[in-house]
């Protein structure tokens, strides 16, 4: 339909009318925005609306849900370790009981059959303890350790107790940065391992030694190092980053110069590596800033030779028993072994069927053992403790020289005299002399005054009448052994004191000379712990053993002086995570004003805007009105 000519003025109309609508548009958006704002209280539905704001709240979310975590973690560890202190706090009313019943056991002031209804009350601390031991709480066992899924603390049929668990400290993350161990084991809380006899037991350098293992575990990171030939004269960089070996060291750098110029070869009197060119000198040396070769040892200056030193490696569960010693070994295994008594069980374990370190301890976990056994805390060495309490605990020889050279023999001759006898020692200053009697008739009273360590009394024994009456440990097991060829009659050692302490008092009443007096074992293990004490008290008690009770004294309040440690310790953990707790909860509430601010919508402000967007949008209205009226009228 034609509707004729656009009058003069229609065009701006139509443009005003145009910019109206667009105007209304607007409003309409600025208000539904606004709308949105209050009815959600955020300032933006999607990261586009205000990219970053977003970004921000996304952030600070992210830090929220963080903290949040890590006070819940917070919370689990110090309910934790209030169990725990809860559980101890048990232990220790039961080492209060136990001295009282201990004090009076002693002497005549209680009859033995009081005596008998003592001991049974202390078969209820027993298990009291026990039952502390074994204490759950959400769903693992507290003292266990890394076991914390079955009881580690159990009754033998002996009498004794047995801890399953091991002595691992589960961590937990409680802050930034920042973990904090949420159990006791079972060996911390209880004393219920024996300490371990060890020794550096040296592994010798090998080809196959891995460059991490060096310096007892430090390792030595390799890197790039200069060489300078004399003959041939070169200087030649060599990079040994490649290198994860002592082989690998050797074949880089006998390849870089060429085997015919420099060799590398183990050095067994230092345990280390020697470098040596076959003709000229050799000079081997860092390169600006690096430490490759001072870290191996082998910087030195023009020489025709350079040691490295010894490496040190330390002990892995690959290590060959072999190359223990310096490369020496452990001695002949075959018919020898190691003498192990642990309680009521005394077993010899054959160890000629180990190869490494690995297969000597899998031997050692031999269940009907209970021993807890490892490669030491030093590196170096292995450690094997008896995992039981109120049992005596030894590993001896089986007539060679194996638990000596593993270093695990629990009496040698540089024992302290004052460690004997489960810490009563030795009187060889008290007067007395060791009296003995030879195969002859004739006595020799020994003076071992001043004496430290068994090896001196085993020295002054056989300076007696060298060759002829000999001291020396025994070859079975533990203690001192006596031969005398003096003639064909009973050899003896009197009762006394100091006869009795080193194990020695009694007699070999055959006459072939060939055959020693063997002693008895002075050095028995102990835990020392409650659960231990506990049952030798109850032993002591109902044996009406006045020495035992009389020893055990002392050995209970060092016992709860002991455990009020580990409290105490306890206690500046639960202090700890407090303040933890609450250095979260105030950064939390710190951030969550952060994340409002950015996130949050400001009702009054948005209420002020929707009010003036709401006024603005009707005033676009009537103008729109106002404005498309005329235009109509124009029009017709």
């Amino acid at each position: 339909m034609d509707l004729g000519p656009i009058l003069p003025g229609s065009i701006p109309n139509l443009l005003t009318t145009q910019r109206l609508q667009a105007q209304m548009q607007a409003g309409k958006f600025s208000m539904s925005q606004l709308e949105t704002e209050i009815s959600s209280g955020q300032k933006f539905q999607l990261p586009s609306d205000d990219p970053n704001a977003a970004a921000q709240a996304i952030q600070l979310t992210s830090l929220i849900n963080q903290y949040t975590q890590l006070d819940s973690n917070t919370q689990s560890a110090s309910a934790m370790l209030n169990a725990t202190d809860s559980a101890l706090a048990g232990v220790s009313d039961a080492l209060t009981t136990a001295r009282s019943l201990d004090i009076s056991g002693i002497g005549d002031t209680s009859t033995p059959e009081q005596k008998i209804s003592m001991a049974q009350q202390v078969q209820g601390l027993i298990q009291q303890v026990i039952n502390a031991g074994n204490t759950m709480f959400g769903g693992r066992y507290l003292f266990g350790g890394s076991f914390n899924t079955s009881a580690p603390f159990s009754s033998t049929v002996s009498g004794d107790v047995l801890y399953s668990g091991d002595q691992q400290a589960l961590d937990t993350m409680v802050d930034v940065g920042m973990s904090q161990a949420t159990n006791v084991d079972g060996n911390t809380g209880f004393a219920a391992l024996t300490s371990a006899p060890t020794a550096d037991l040296n592994p010798a350098l090998t080809l196959q030694t891995n460059l991490s293992d060096l310096k007892g575990g430090v390792g030595v990171v390799p890197g790039v190092i200069s060489v300078t030939l004399s003959s041939p004269a070169t200087t030649t960089t060599i990079d040994l980053s490649q290198a994860k070996t002592i082989g690998d060291l050797k074949d880089i750098i006998e390849n870089a110069l060429g085997s015919a110029n420099v060799t590398v070869s183990i050095n067994p009197a230092k345990n280390g590596i020697t470098i040596t060119p076959t003709a000229g000198t050799i000079t081997v040396a860092n390169l600006p800033n690096g430490t490759a070769a001072s870290d191996l040892g082998i910087a030195g200056t023009a020489t025709t030779s350079i040691d490295s030193g010894d490496l040190d490696p330390r002990l892995t569960l690959t290590t060959k028993l072999a190359d223990l010693n310096g490369g020496t070994g452990i001695g002949a295994t075959a018919g020898n072994g190691l003498l192990i008594t642990n309680g009521s069980t005394s077993k010899v374990v054959d160890v000629s069927s180990a190869v490494t370190v690995e297969d000597l301890l899998n031997l050692l976990r031999d269940p009907s053992l209970s021993l807890s056994v490892g490669i030491n805390a030093a590196g170096n060495g292995i450690a094997v403790a008896s995992r039981l309490s109120g049992a005596d605990f030894s590993i001896g020889e089986n007539n060679g020289q194996n638990a000596t050279l593993l270093g695990i023999r629990t009496l040698t001759g540089n024992t302290l005299l004052s460690t004997l006898n489960y810490g009563q020692g030795v009187p060889v200053n008290g007067g007395q002399t060791l009296n003995i009697t030879r195969r002859d008739g004739t006595t020799v009273n020994v003076d071992l005054g001043g004496s430290i360590t068994l090896q001196e009394v085993i020295n002054k024994i056989n300076a007696v009448d060298p060759g002829n009456l000999v001291a020396s440990l025994n070859k079975v097991g533990n203690g001192i052994s006596l031969v005398d060829n003096s003639g064909t009659g009973p050899l003896s050692v009197d009762n006394n004191a100091l006869g009795t302490a080193l194990g020695l008092a009694g007699s070999e009443p055959g006459n072939n000379p060939v055959i020693p007096l063997v002693g008895k074992d002075p050095n028995p293990q102990e835990s020392g712990g409650i659960l231990d004490l506990l049952v030798r008290l109850q032993n002591a008690l109902q044996n009406n053993d006045d020495a035992t009770l009389t020893r055990l004294q002392p050995l209970i309040d060092k016992e709860a002086s002991r455990l009020s440690t580990v409290r105490g310790e306890l206690g500046s953990r639960m202090q700890t995570l407090q303040n933890v707790d609450s250095s979260l909860k105030n950064v939390t509430l710190q951030t969550q004003q952060s994340l409002s601010n950015a996130k949050d919508a400001d009702l009054a402000t948005v209420l002020s805007e929707l009010v003036a967007q709401q006024t603005a949008f009707e005033a676009t209205l009537r103008a729109a009105a106002q404005t498309m009226q005329l235009s109509l009228a124009q029009f017709l």
